[in-house]
């Protein structure tokens, strides 16, 4: 079973492709997914050294490569999905490079953030004032209870703000899943943690229903579904409900304590056995995605138990 490293693992860090690539092989996994902290100038040293080490690139996450000076906007940097006709049409040219390299790299997934809902609250003297969702606030304050009031308050602060965005992904979807279908390509929503998050699983659902293209997919991120159920956002039953068929693939990582991320498989909570039927599915892209400061040995043993469970019976 095909499990990949990102090269996120490695944000950060000058060393030579070769080396990280040796790496990789030497934790034990056999395949990567291209992350979006990869310049412009090493895609010819990944590529020889990816080849070297005999390791497939399955996914390549937006946007990828970047010139430095983007480096550090990270997957953000440009929304498909902003309002703002230039920034769009600027975010669907990056997309197409990412495409481009993917086609390189000899990958099938594109892994995409959509964009953030633009939420404000009407102000009893002043108008209305940008809003940020409290509800990661709420579960720090009382864990495992769910403010139920301040999830509906923030779901209808939100649906207030989805219509422009809806409108622009649109637009760019139907400039873009053509290119995606001709290069044989799936273009994939990830689940971000995040009341603002856009498209949530039901958006992405109406979106696939919407165009009905083979190149349009869902991307299921383990730490962001568990991190958005435990707030009262999402509950991961209920995003695989609404976009499991159209699933091609997960960012594996478990979270720690109140709504630490990232962290190595057995180092948190996360229930991976409840998963075992997405992930050990034939054909689904499994990605690792750890994060830098994650021991290399957690993550080798993390690795280790879910091949385990993967591939063992019951």
């Amino acid at each position: 079973m095909q499990i990949a490293l990102s090269t996120s693992y490695f944000a950060g860090r000058q060393d030579d492709p070769a080396v990280l690539c040796a790496r990789i092989r030497a934790l034990g996994f056999d395949a990567v997914e291209m992350g979006y902290y990869i310049p412009v100038e090493r895609v010819p040293n990944w590529k020889s050294a990816l080849a070297a080490e005999g390791l497939p690139v399955g996914s390549v996450h937006a946007f990828c490569p970047m010139e430095a000076r983007f480096l550090r906007y990270g997957p953000e940097a440009w929304s498909i999905a902003d309002p703002d006709d230039g920034a769009r049409r600027t975010a669907c040219m990056r997309l197409m490079q990412t495409l481009e390299a993917t086609v390189g790299f000899g990958a099938r997934a594109v892994v995409l953030h959509g964009g953030r809902v633009r939420m404000t609250e009407r102000g009893l003297l002043f108008g209305s004032r940008p809003y940020r969702s409290k509800l990661s606030e709420a579960y720090r304050a009382h864990p495992g209870r769910i403010d139920e009031d301040l999830v509906r308050h923030e779901q209808e602060l939100r649906s207030e703000g989805v219509p422009p965005l809806m409108d622009a992904v649109c637009r760019s979807l139907e400039t873009v899943l053509p290119v995606f279908e001709e290069a044989g390509v799936a273009l994939c929503f990830e689940n971000l943690p995040g009341f603002e998050a856009f498209p949530d699983p039901a958006e992405t659902a109406w979106l696939a229903d919407r165009f009905r293209s083979p190149a349009l997919g869902a991307w299921f991120d383990v730490g962001h579904a568990e991190r958005k159920q435990r707030v009262g956002d999402w509950p991961v039953d209920a995003t695989l409900e609404q976009t499991g068929v159209i699933t091609r693939g997960a960012h594996i990582h478990d979270v720690r304590g109140l709504e630490e991320d990232h962290c190595a498989p057995g180092e948190g909570t996360v229930n991976f056995y409840a998963l075992k039927s997405l992930l050990a599915q034939t054909d689904f892209i499994r990605v690792f995605e750890p994060s830098p400061a994650v021991r290399p040995e957690a993550l080798r043993l993390g690795l280790e138990d879910l091949r385990q469970l993967l591939e063992g019976g019951g």
